[in-house]
């Protein structure tokens, strides 16, 4: 559960962009870092349509890391994020 913190101070993600023209969205932006609680590298990437996507899709996660959020919570889906703090919200409640 290390990837749901934050991320602390001094963790440097390194981003890319490959080209895979045989895939429907070609632009693949990847973005990487080291875990230092499980000792792993672990990796997010999403396929784009074009390589300006890619470029603004890292530069927001770069942004969100930069605030001190992990890439793994900086694109999670808002339902999910609600999913799993569903149980602390309603002990707040009650």
């Amino acid at each position: 559960m290390a990837d749901r913190t934050s991320l602390p101070a001094g963790i440097r993600i390194s981003t890319d962009i490959e080209h895979r023209p045989d895939r429907p969205a070609p632009c693949r932006a990847r973005v990487r870092r080291h875990d230092p609680v499980t000792k792993r590298r672990l990796s997010l990437s999403e396929g784009k349509d074009t390589e300006d996507e890619a470029k603004e899709r890292l530069q927001a996660i770069v942004e969100a890391a930069e605030a001190g959020l992990s890439p793994t919570v900086a694109t999670m889906k808002l339902a999910d994020c609600g999913a799993t703090d569903m149980d602390l919200v309603l002990r707040a409640l009650s």
